[in-house]
């Protein structure tokens, strides 16, 4: 997927398609941030356009409490409905369509035997203050509960709750995910 259509895709979920619901998405401070952070790995580092952008990242991850690196792998369709305090591991990855909550931290472990960072698959909704942590696996459709504690592996269509962490079968994302082109 190019820059554009992540771009797009992102939009969809603040706002309809075209150039009034780019506008409308654009005030919301998660989309705003992502439409830099697809636009930085357009341009190299050394490209005057790239440095401006760089910089103008740096401030808004100050700004809005976002410590994402720009080459995270985050795919389109990011949805982050309120900003602050999310770090998110440059090792992770992210799937499309997923929901990020304010307070969410999604950390890579240096030792032991969960060694890495996580792996989150498509249309996954992780709730406030929600911690993933280590090389872990989290499937499509999944719902991850406030205030969780992940450090293990999570399969599809499932609901994860509590410290420890506990699977719940029955309860998915698509009750909490809003498309806004369904």
């Amino acid at each position: 997927m190019n820059w554009k259509e992540a771009i797009i895709k992102d939009q969809s979920r603040y706002a309809k398609p075209g150039i009034a619901g780019f506008f409308k998405a654009y005030k919301n401070p998660g989309f705003r941030f992502f439409v830099l952070f697809r636009l930085i790995n357009r341009f190299s580092k050394y490209h005057p356009v790239g440095l401006f952008l760089r910089l103008f990242y740096r401030l808004s991850q100050i700004r809005f409490g976002f410590q994402i690196a720009h080459y995270t792998k985050i795919g389109g369709g990011i949805f982050l409905p309120h900003f602050g305090g999310i770090v998110i591991s440059s090792h992770a990855s992210i799937g499309e369509n997923c929901n990020i909550a304010q307070g969410v931290t999604i950390g890579r472990i240096n030792s032991g035997p969960r060694k890495g960072a996580p792996k989150i698959g498509n249309q996954v909704w992780i709730g406030p203050n929600a911690v993933l942590s280590g090389e872990i696996s989290i499937g499509d459709n999944v719902l991850i509960a406030p205030l969780t504690f992940v450090n293990i592996d999570v399969p599809a269509n499932c609901m994860v709750i509590g410290n420890p962490a506990k699977i719940v079968e029955g309860k998915t994302s698509r009750n909490y995910i809003n498309f806004q082109n369904e």
